[in-house]
């Protein structure tokens, strides 16, 4: 048998379910040359093409493929071996982003503690989250080359304003800007077109969180261009209106860092649930 090291093989898998030599370098921790370096060592060891490069993507090969379904059962299994030696007393590690827990998955945790009251949650947020195979880690960003498997939302953006907000006589608009420059923008200039306004016509002012963009217009002090996945609990509530405008699609969205083959049975659990928070 070939001399393959297990870390090249690691970074294989990751790079064969995102088709991205970047999203896996972002999963592991490792630089997009590093991932590139262990694919050509792991090809150069099997004597075999594993992917095909194109400008902008990878895609797997007929051998790659079949590799990928070698891997992703047999670290699955391993890690599913794993979660059992050590069960964590039904405790369930969620890392996210911050605005996307404090508006959407920590209001909503009373209905799935009422579900599944044996089983603890825990949350921990942060802009650049660290991949742990241990944890279910829910993403934001461009969804396009996503596994739909692991798809949880495509993002629709609109202007959102309190009720109570004079929407004739105010034109400052609160808009994320991205810490993680690699995303994509917040698609206001599409939603100026599809709507034909002019950017003139309102005063943008930035913040690095949605949840700061939120919380400004809930406030009063002007429009929110946001997310309709963040803004959707504070519309049903009727703490925030939508626009008359029409909503803009995106290619943003949230999305699950692993497979759901290499979840325990209370990951899997949670994830179930909260698919059904987005539908």
């Amino acid at each position: 048998m070939k001399n393959v090291s297990m870390q090249a093989l690691k970074v294989f898998d990751a790079a064969a379910r995102h088709g991205s030599f970047k999203l896996a370098a972002d999963e592991l921790s490792l630089t997009a040359t590093a991932v590139s370096h262990h694919i050509k060592n792991l090809e150069s060891r099997l004597d075999i093409e594993l992917f095909t490069r194109k400008t902008r993507e990878v895609a797997l090969t007929k051998a790659g493929n079949e590799l990928a379904q070698a891997t992703t059962l047999g670290f699955g299994t391993i890690e599913r071996a794993l979660h059992l030696l050590v069960d964590q007393n039904l405790r369930v590690e969620v890392h996210t982003t911050s605005s996307f827990a404090a508006q959407m998955l920590i209001p909503a945790l009373r209905d799935f503690t009422q579900l599944h009251p044996n089983i603890e949650v825990s949350v921990i947020t942060g802009e650049h989250l660290v991949h742990d195979n241990k944890a279910i880690t829910i993403r934001f960003g461009d969804v396009s080359q996503i596994d739909k498997r692991q798809t949880l939302s495509l993002e629709r953006f609109n202007l959102y304003a309190n009720r109570n907000f004079d929407c004739n006589n105010q034109n400052t608009v609160f808009i994320p800007k991205w810490k993680n420059q690699s995303l994509p923008e917040a698609p206001w200039h599409a939603w100026l077109n599809r709507n034909q306004m002019s950017n003139t016509q309102y005063e943008l002012i930035s913040y690095d969180q949605e949840l700061y963009c939120i919380q400004e217009a809930i406030a009063g002090s002007g429009f929110v261009f946001a997310s309709h996945t963040l803004v959707r609990p504070l519309e049903q509530s009727g703490v925030l209106t939508a626009h008359t405008y029409q909503p803009i699609c995106s290619k943003l969205g949230y999305y699950l860092s692993s497979q759901e083959v290499r979840y325990s049975q209370q990951q899997q659990i949670f994830v179930d649930w909260l698919r059904t928070r987005f539908t």
